[in-house]
C-alpha cells in the first residue's frame, strides 16, 4: 500500500473515530490540556503561543487561548490566504476574529500578521498523531506548507500536536517532506514524541506523560 493510500484509510479510520465527539468532549479535554500546559515548566519559558479555532471532531481550544490571555503571553492564531497558505496574526481578543474559509474563526484583515520565532509554542490540530510525533492532517496541506518554513530547532519553535487520546495512533505515515511534531498533547497529558529538540525545550525537564499507554477546514 502507498503513503498516500495509508494516509487516505488512516483518515477514514480516525474520522469515523471521531464522529462520536460531542462539545462537552472537547470542552472537557480542552481544559484538561490547558492545565497540563500550565504546569509545564516550558509553559513559562514561551513569550508567544500559537493557538487554532477548533472545528467538529477537534479538542476545542478555548481553554487554551485563556490561558494565554491570563499568562499575558502574545496570542496568534492561523489565517488562510490564497493558494493554501496559511499565516499566523496576532490578536489581543477573541472579539478579532471572524468566520474566514468553511466558517472556520480567524484574525480579521486588521490584525498583523507575524512571524513565528525563538520562545513560540505552536499548537498544532491534526486527525492523527504518533508517540514517534508524526502527524496526519486532514489532506489540504495548509499546516504542512507552513510548518515546512518554519525556523528549526536552535531558534526554540516548539510544535505540540494537539489531539484526543483517540487519535493517538501506532504509526502515522510520513513522507521525507512530513515535520514531526515535537510533543503531543491529549486529555491524559503532554509527552515529548520522539524528536531530539523534545529533550531541549525552553525551560524544560520531562514533560508529563499520558496516564494511559496506546487510540479543519475540513481539508487541513
Amino acid at each position: 500500500m502507498t503513503s498516500d493510500a495509508e494516509k487516505a484509510r488512516l483518515r477514514r479510520a480516525v474520522r469515523a473515530s471521531l464522529e462520536s465527539v460531542t462539545e462537552e468532549d472537547a470542552l472537557g479535554a480542552g481544559r484538561s490540556v490547558a492545565e497540563n500546559l500550565e504546569r509545564w515548566p516550558g509553559w513559562d519559558a514561551a513569550s508567544v503561543v500559537v493557538a487554532y479555532s477548533a472545528i467538529h471532531g477537534e479538542l476545542d481550544c478555548g481553554p487554551v487561548i485563556r490561558a494565554v490571555q491570563r499568562a499575558g503571553k502574545k496570542l496568534l492564531l492561523p489565517r488562510m490566504r490564497p493558494g493554501r497558505v496559511l499565516e499566523f496574526a496576532e490578536i489581543r481578543d477573541l472579539g478579532m476574529l471572524r468566520a474566514g474559509r468553511h466558517g472556520i474563526l480567524e484574525p480579521v484583515a486588521g490584525c498583523p500578521k507575524r512571524e513565528i520565532g525563538e520562545g513560540t509554542l505552536l499548537l498544532v490540530p491534526g486527525l492523527a498523531f504518533d508517540r514517534r510525533g508524526g502527524r496526519l492532517g486532514r489532506g489540504g496541506g495548509y499546516y504542512d506548507r507552513a510548518l515546512a518554513v518554519l525556523p528549526g530547532p536552535g531558534r526554540r519553535v516548539l510544535r505540540i500536536g494537539v489531539g484526543f487520546d483517540r487519535q493517538i495512533v501506532e504509526a502515522v505515515p510520513m513522507t521525507p517532506l512530513d515535520v514531526r511534531m515535537d510533543f503531543i498533547a491529549t486529555e491524559s497529558g503532554l509527552f515529548a514524541a520522539g524528536s531530539p529538540v523534545a529533550e531541549g525545550a525552553p525551560g524544560s525537564g520531562s514533560p508529563e506523560k499520558p496516564l494511559e499507554d496506546e487510540g479543519r477546514t475540513t481539508e487541513e
